[in-house]
């Protein structure tokens, strides 16, 4: 008797968008992602990268969700792991600017629905966003501090010095949400993402 899969890491009942293709954001070659891929190396340039669709479906709930897909669950936990330490960090640094965390919280909240509507890795965006408002060499510091991984560092630190490729999804949520924040959701004002346009104008409602 063949043994029951479960229905949400079966591929039998996947849809075509379930299996898609991704742009290294190194050197742009086209990399295929299933979408419970936790990260995919570059086959071209060696990069290793976050899935940027990253889809847990019903692992987010499943009590079985660390024997089925355990990749996926601890990039997730860890992901989370990073931004709850980091924001820490970044909380105690702004300690003397109220105000200025409480804009990098908001920030955050856009951040989070734009990377939940539009795909994008979590980790880098998130730690740009939390450390957008802090000095470069003290950013340095905290990513070291947690033991962050090269090309993670690498990545956020190059958002936050406006380096990276000009259709880079991390970029363009990173740029988007700086946007948001700042309260430029003009409706003329040419975003990225659809979803930042969105939120652009409800902010102006």
């Amino acid at each position: 008797m063949e043994q029951m899969k479960c229905p949400g890491q079966d591929t039998r009942y996947w849809k075509p968008e379930d299996i898609f293709v991704a742009e290294c954001p190194k050197c742009g070659a086209e990399i295929e992602f299933f979408k419970d891929d936790a990260r995919r190396r570059c086959a071209w340039c060696g990069h290793m990268f976050y899935n940027p669709k990253i889809e847990l479906g019903c692992a987010e709930w499943c009590q079985y969700a660390e024997k089925c897909v355990p990749d996926l669950v601890r990039a997730k936990k860890a992901a989370q792991t990073f931004k709850e330490l980091l924001a820490e960090l970044v909380k105690a640094h702004l300690e003397g600017d109220p105000a200025g965390w409480e804009r990098t919280e908001q920030a955050m909240q856009f951040a989070q629905n734009l990377l939940k509507a539009e795909g994008g890795d979590p980790k880098v965006v998130l730690a740009a966003v939390l450390l957008h408002r802090v000095e470069p060499a003290k950013a340095r510091e905290f990513l070291a501090e947690l033991e962050t991984e090269p090309e993670i560092g690498e990545a956020v630190l190059e958002l936050l010095g406006g380096g990276g490729a000009e259709r880079d999804l991390n970029r363009q949520l990173y740029q988007d949400t700086l946007a948001l924040a700042a309260g430029k959701g003009d409706t003329r004002r040419a975003f990225h993402t659809r979803t930042a346009e969105r939120l652009g104008v409800d902010r102006q409602r």
